[in-house]
């Protein structure tokens, strides 16, 4: 098991574990159309992006046995509510990676990355109903805000968690 930045080399292999995980995640909490809405090539055009050193992005990803099974990506923060300078923007672990200690060590990757930036916070958004809310807690997280706002055009409740650098 490792996990290391990304290169834009990975796209396709980020693609390919972002959806996997899209869809495991929110099964039962998204209508299926919003799932199934979320496709390779437009992940991959996400990550072909976001992988790119101009991008302001930085990608990480975890591998088992040469494979990514789990990515994450940190940035500055966008989002007024955030209550942080920083983001973790992605992180996704495909289901039979975890239990692995992955989704943490993608998490500390993205706060050192962020930290490393000068930025003094981080902060994640999370759907209200995925289950990651719980490990994001347990990692430390402090809920700042509760709302509901639309994506992929359906109402969405989400909670956001913020955190101090380092972790």
């Amino acid at each position: 098991m490792s996990v290391r930045a990304a290169i834009p080399a990975d796209a396709a292999a980020i693609a390919s574990a972002h959806v996997e995980a899209w869809r495991e995640t929110y099964a039962g909490i998204l209508p299926q159309e919003m799932i199934d809405g979320l496709t390779a090539p437009e992940s991959q055009n996400l990550w072909t992006r976001s992988t790119q050193p101009e991008s302001g992005s930085q990608v990480f990803v975890a591998e088992v046995d040469s494979y990514i099974v789990g990515f994450a990506s940190g940035c500055p923060a966008t989002d007024r509510d955030a209550g942080a300078g920083g983001m973790l923007d992605f992180l996704y672990v495909v289901s039979t990676a975890h239990g692995l200690g992955l989704g943490r060590r993608l998490t500390e990757a993205v706060a050192a990355g962020l930290h490393g930036r000068g930025f003094a916070d981080m902060g994640v958004i999370v759907h209200a109903d995925n289950p990651a809310l719980g490990f994001y807690k347990a990692m430390g997280g402090r809920v700042l805000v509760e709302r509901v706002r639309p994506h992929r055009g359906h109402p969405c409740p989400e909670v956001l968690l913020r955190w101090d650098l380092p972790l």
